[in-house]
């Protein structure tokens, strides 16, 4: 064996370099998951709370039309209509507007907080589709028709002052939740779970790193030295 080449024994036999880019690699696939979560958590987390707003304002519109058309017909009192409207608004926590449509309107008159003030009223009204929206960054809104059913004759009529017919549009529901305090809550949620995550997987690469490092490239050095020193 060459003495000069050979190298003393406390010289390392691995290639610094390829230390080097054994944990460069191993911090960039870390970084990668990392990112990937700060992408993939806000939109799955965005998705989870409208779905749960849509789902909400359906079972609230549902049942206001419930209650309105009980009250409707067994009083026929606005009073007590607006009253049952104001206890569910303290119950559920959510803004709550009736837009009348045109024959209604006809019929009992206007008043300056049901009217069609944009265009997605006004679509639900002549479609008799639900649809929502965002008014800002956290406020949702959600605007489901009341179409008639077999009872509503009784006390609505239709635009030429006939009796209102089945299926016709009646009005419209509008449901507005502030979502703030669940983009805080996701936020916090998003903070936490990403350091637990950037943790974790810090830990399991530098782990499987010096795995990588003893059991592979240690092991070679060492075969190397002692071929060496038989050589």
């Amino acid at each position: 064996m060459n003495e000069e080449n050979a190298p003393t024994q406390d010289e390392p036999w691995v290639d610094p370099k390829t230390q080097r880019r054994l944990f460069l690699a191993f911090g960039g696939v870390t970084a990668f998951f990392v990112l990937l979560i700060i992408v993939v958590l806000p939109y799955r987390l965005y998705e989870r709370d409208v779905q749960e707003s849509r789902t909400k304002a359906r079972e609230i519109s549902e049942l206001i039309r419930v209650g309105l058309l009980s009250t409707m017909i067994a009083t026929g009192e606005s009073e007590e209509v607006r009253g049952l409207i104001a206890r569910y608004k303290e119950v559920y926590d959510f803004n709550f507007r009736m837009v009348r449509s045109r024959h209604v309107e006809k019929q009992h008159g206007v008043k300056e907080d049901e009217q069609a003030t944009d265009d997605l009223l006004k679509e639900v009204l002549a479609t008799g589709r639900s649809r929502d929206d965002w008014l800002d960054r956290t406020t949702f809104r959600y605007v489901a028709p009341f179409i008639s059913d077999e009872r509503c004759p009784e006390c609505h009529e239709s635009i030429d002052g006939g009796e209102v017919g089945v299926g016709e549009v009646l009005g419209a529901s509008e449901v507005v939740f502030d979502l703030s305090q669940k983009e805080s809550e996701s936020v916090r949620l998003i903070v936490d779970v990403v350091l637990v995550m950037a943790g974790a997987m810090a830990t399991m690469g530098l782990i499987f790193f010096f795995i990588v490092k003893k059991g592979l490239l240690d092991a070679r050095a060492s075969l190397e030295r002692e071929r060496r020193d038989h050589a």
